[in-house]
């Protein structure tokens, strides 16, 4: 690598950062939240030309409108042709994920147990610019033949039947909430014990 900016470093036997290169990337960005997990939503930058610059793998701060948000790890050899950045959170989005208790019960019938969960997600844009926003969920997935789930609402989202993970992909306005469920129904025999739906 050739340092383009010349550099007077002391030799005092402390360690110096010098800036190799500077870059102008362009990046689409948008939201993701997982309300499961966190009510807050993150901002996502997505670079689809990154391979050109011979990024190497390391440790980033990461800087956004001039403010520190934390740190992060750029590793190129996991990135495929796209490379993902999160720039922290964003608190302008309210996100709230409530359960819908009249939906959620549970029930015995001869042999079998049924178990309802119903949750209602809630997405408000604070900001005075529209956003894209992704929402990410997950439904049970059963491994056992006498365990069955059975999806009642989704609310348009799409869903990976191998993990159960529901992908909502959203356009916001300014001020404008959105709000999704998630309904569904586990079907097992009493003599299993069924935990974590």
């Amino acid at each position: 690598f050739k340092i383009a900016m010349p550099y007077t470093i002391p030799s005092d036997n402390v360690q110096y950062d010098v800036t190799m290169k500077t870059e102008s990337l362009n990046a689409s960005y948008s939201y993701i939240t997982v309300p499961k997990i966190d009510n807050d939503a993150f901002l996502k930058a997505r670079i689809s030309d990154w391979a050109q610059y011979s990024l190497l793998p390391g440790e980033s701060n990461i800087y956004f409108k001039g403010t520190f948000v934390g740190k992060g790890f750029i590793d190129p050899m996991q990135a495929n042709d796209t490379l993902d950045l999160s720039l922290g959170r964003d608190r302008a989005i309210s996100v709230k994920r409530d359960m819908l208790r009249d939906f959620c019960k549970s029930n015995l019938l001869g042999n079998k147990k049924t178990t309802s969960k119903a949750y209602e997600i809630s997405v408000q844009n604070n900001k005075n610019k529209p956003i894209d926003l992704i929402i990410e969920d997950q439904i049970p997935v059963s491994q056992v033949g006498e365990i069955t789930v059975e999806q009642e609402d989704l609310s348009g989202a799409s869903l990976d039947a191998t993990t159960g993970k529901l992908t909502w992909k959203l356009t916001l306005q300014p001020g404008e909430t959105q709000k999704k469920q998630l309904r569904f129904t586990v079907t097992y025999p009493k003599k299993i014990n069924v935990s974590g739906i």
